[in-house]
């Protein structure tokens, strides 16, 4: 390869992976696309951007030859961009950079959610019941085994979903049953069909999200955040804000330890992940780890309150000059998401173009689509779009993160014509284009 460049792969560049390379190639690398599918996910078509790239490889499931061809690159590093790419990036690892390669051997339990609680239970942590099957008698046999049939919901989901993919909160009996069948058979954005169904235990409690950045199998804690989300019927999960918790906020002490331990016995040892956890009153417990960057507004929130993102120490650790030092709160933080509340045309938009001016406001990415037409939001990839707020004074954060939900809830959706799901828009946390705030 004629380039005297240093060359970064990156694995599945789509969602917070697009970030990776724009990071990289200012500082005058070379980077490489390696897609493990040919075709990008649908809902993250948008986030996939060629220009990015130096070159595009698509894995053909040779890896023998996938390792000769990038060892021509003679590249630096391989890092994941999506979830879906990282058993790849860690079985690329293993044979081109093992001082720095995740535990091989515990791959899939980062990945595979029912993998991931079963090597929980395994290292004596709290985990979620759970039973992963095809067989709807043997789930409902494990329901009353446990005694969950009795639960006012259970979770059912893809092992290997993404961004909250056809997560459904249901009630045992008769909502169950309905929600198995639909997923089983299923096909996937990625194409792949579900053989079986996750079916778990639902927790009560406050979600947070605690991000990491490993080196040698030694974890920096890099923020950790409050997710408030709602359900609206079965459908759960889904955003309404993100903010930043101060490290010597009491939460912190009940989390950060078993969020230490969830890495050590998941065999994460390298780069960034995002732990969700449930902190109930008996102690947290794992909803799932995600082995790559957090979320587009989380890591954009982060660099705004702490100085300093999972995305900046990779950067930082690839040029020679990473450092342990931890989080400290800059100023309080908030990303506050804006989703439809029922499927229809927008009737009143200019509410949603004005919300860029509100005092605190840094970035909005919110906008209503061509011809108003949107989507009741189900999961991530539906929202119209999310609001950063910061402000050294929280009081003054909070009170803009009031005006916009009441926006949200101020708008007027029409429903009077039927929606054809191509034309409406199933939206973004990140959609283009950005605006953002006038300086005053």
């Amino acid at each position: 390869m004629n380039t005297c460049a240093p060359v970064l792969v990156i694995v599945d560049p789509y969602g917070p992976g697009a970030s990776i390379a724009p990071a990289f190639r200012e500082r005058g690398w070379y980077c490489v696309a390696l897609t493990t599918t040919a075709r990008v996910p649908a809902p993250l078509a948008h986030t996939w951007r060629p220009a990015d790239f130096d070159q595009h490889l698509v894995h053909t499931q040779d890896l023998d030859g996938l390792v000769r061809s990038l060892n021509r690159l003679d590249p630096v590093g391989v890092v994941t961009g999506l979830e879906t790419g990282s058993e790849l990036t860690d079985a690329l690892c293993a044979r081109l950079f093992p001082e720095y390669a995740n535990s091989g051997s515990r791959s899939a339990a980062r990945r595979d959610k029912a993998a991931m609680q079963r090597r929980l239970a395994e290292a004596g942590l709290a985990s979620l019941r759970q039973i992963r099957t095809a067989d709807f008698a043997e789930a409902e046999s494990w329901l009353r085994s446990t005694g969950l049939h009795d639960a006012p919901w259970v979770i059912v989901k893809p092992a290997r979903s993404a961004g909250a993919d056809a997560v459904r909160r249901v009630r045992p009996g008769d909502g169950l049953r309905a929600a198995f069948e639909a997923m089983t058979g299923r096909r996937d954005a990625r194409g792949e069909t579900e053989r079986t169904v996750l079916v778990q235990e639902w927790v009560r409690g406050t979600e947070y999200s605690v991000e990491t950045f490993s080196v040698g199998g030694v974890h920096e804690i890099c923020g950790v955040t409050r997710n408030s989300k709602r359900s609206s019927g079965s459908v759960v999960g889904i955003y309404d804000s993100v903010e930043f918790v101060a490290p010597e906020d009491p939460v912190c002490g009940r989390l950060l330890p078993y969020a230490h331990a969830v890495l050590d016995a998941l065999g994460a040892r390298f780069g960034p992940m995002c732990a969700e956890i449930m902190l109930r009153p008996e102690g947290p417990v794992l909803i799932e780890l995600t082995p790559r960057l957090a979320d587009g507004p989380v890591s954009s929130l982060s660099s705004l309150t702490t100085g300093r993102s999972q995305l900046d120490r990779l950067v930082d650790f690839f040029h020679g000059r990473y450092r342990n030092s931890g989080y400290r709160l800059l100023r309080h933080g908030t990303s506050v998401f804006v989703t439809a509340h029922r499927s229809g045309v927008i009737r009143n938009p200019d509410s949603l173009r004005d919300l860029v001016n509100l005092p605190t406001v840094v970035r909005s990415t919110v906008s209503a689509p061509p011809g108003g037409w949107v989507l009741m939001a189900s999961d991530v990839f539906s929202v119209l779009g999310c609001v950063l707020l910061a402000d050294r004074e929280r009081s003054r954060v909070e009170l803009d993160r009031r005006r916009i939900k009441r926006v949200e809830r101020d708008l007027r959706i029409d429903r009077s014509e039927m929606i054809e799901p191509a034309v409406a828009r199933r939206g973004t946390c990140v959609p283009e284009p950005r605006v953002r705030r006038r300086r005053r």
